[in-house]
C-alpha cells in the first residue's frame, strides 16, 4: 500500500521534533523568571548562586531556540513531494508490519506508533511552568519541629561585649552562640531577635526559630529560641521579640536557649527568609 501518512501522523512527528527543545525553552524562561524578574529563587537555594542559575536559564533558552530553528530547517529541506510520499509509503509499510509483529506476540491489534510518548513527554512542561505562575511558600514551621534545632554553633568572637544600647539587635545565630559560647555578654542584657513562630513544648512556651541554608533548601537547618512570658503570635507568621536571656545552662549538642521575652512586635516575611541578620530599626 502506498501513499501518505493522514496528516494527523505529520503533526505528531512536527511536535515530537519540538518537543524537547521547547522543554528546554520553558524550564530556561521559568529559571529566569525565578531569577531576573522575581526574588522567588531565593525560597530555594542561597543570593550567591543568583549568577549560576541566571547562566543556566540563558544557555537553556539558546538551546531550545537553536533546537527549534534546526527542526523548522529541517522540514523545510525536506525531499521533493514525490520522494516524501515514497519515505512516507515505506514509513507505514513499516509500521504496519511492527503493528503485526506486536499483534502475534501479544494477541492483541494495538499498535505503537513513534510518537506515542509524545503526551507524556509534553507533561514534563508543567514543572516548568510552575516556576512562572506558582511561587511556594519559604520553609516554616513544619520543617522547624521536624528538624529540631541545630547541633553546629559557630566559634565566632562571641565573647567581646554586646554594643553599648539600651537593646542590642542579634541574628539568631549570633544569640545562640552567645549562649552556648560567651554567656557573660548576655547576662542582663536586653536583645531584640527576628524569626518566625513555632509551637512550643507546653502551652506557655512558644519557639522562634530562623533557618539557615549551607546551599539549598534541601540543607537548611534549623535556629531555635525557646520563648516565656508573652502568648505566641500565630504559627509561621513572623515577629521582633525583646527580651533578655533567662541565663538556662544551653549546650552546644542542643543549643535552645531560653529568653523572658516583654515586647513581641509582629512584622512580614523578610525578602530573604533564610538570611539570619539582626533586625533593622526600619
Amino acid at each position: 500500500m502506498t501513499g501518505r501518512l493522514p496528516a494527523r501522523a505529520d503533526h505528531t512527528r512536527l511536535l515530537s521534533g519540538l518537543g524537547q527543545p521547547f522543554l528546554l525553552v520553558v524550564t530556561g524562561t521559568g529559571l529566569l523568571h525565578t531569577t531576573v524578574r522575581s526574588e522567588v529563587y531565593l525560597r530555594y537555594v542561597k543570593e550567591g548562586l543568583r549568577p549560576y542559575l541566571v547562566a543556566s536559564g540563558i544557555l537553556l533558552v539558546a538551546l531550545g531556540l537553536a533546537g527549534i530553528g534546526a527542526e523548522l530547517v529541517r522540514r523545510l529541506r525536506q525531499p521533493s513531494d514525490d520522494h516524501a510520499e515514497e519515505c512516507d509509503a515505506r514509513e507505514h509499510e513499516h509500521e504496519r508490519e511492527h503493528e503485526h509483529e506486536h499483534e502475534q506476540d501479544h494477541g492483541h491489534g494495538h499498535g505503537h506508533g513513534h510518537g506515542g510518548a509524545t503526551p507524556v513527554a509534553w507533561l514534563l512542561a508543567v514543572p516548568a511552568l510552575t516556576l512562572m505562575f506558582v511561587a511556594p511558600p519559604a520553609l516554616g514551621s513544619y520543617t522547624a519541629s521536624r528538624d529540631g534545632a541545630a547541633a553546629r554553633v559557630e566559634h565566632s568572637a562571641y565573647k567581646n561585649p554586646l554594643p553599648d544600647a539600651p537593646v542590642a539587635p542579634l541574628a539568631l545565630e549570633e544569640f545562640i552562640g552567645r549562649s552556648v559560647n560567651g554567656p557573660e555578654t548576655l547576662r542582663g542584657r536586653k536583645v531584640r531577635l527576628l524569626g518566625f513562630v513555632s509551637a512550643g513544648k507546653s502551652p506557655d512556651t512558644w519557639y522562634l526559630n530562623r533557618l539557615k541554608l549551607s546551599c539549598c533548601a534541601a540543607d537548611a537547618r534549623t535556629l531555635r529560641v525557646e520563648v516565656h512570658g508573652t502568648e505566641a503570635p500565630d504559627e509561621d507568621s513572623w515577629a521582633e521579640v525583646t527580651g533578655i536571656w533567662r541565663g538556662d545552662p544551653v549546650t552546644a549538642g542542643n543549643p535552645v536557649p531560653a529568653m523572658e521575652v516583654d515586647a513581641v512586635k509582629p512584622v512580614g516575611q523578610p525578602l530573604n527568609p533564610y538570611h539570619d541578620v539582626p533586625p533593622t530599626d526600619g
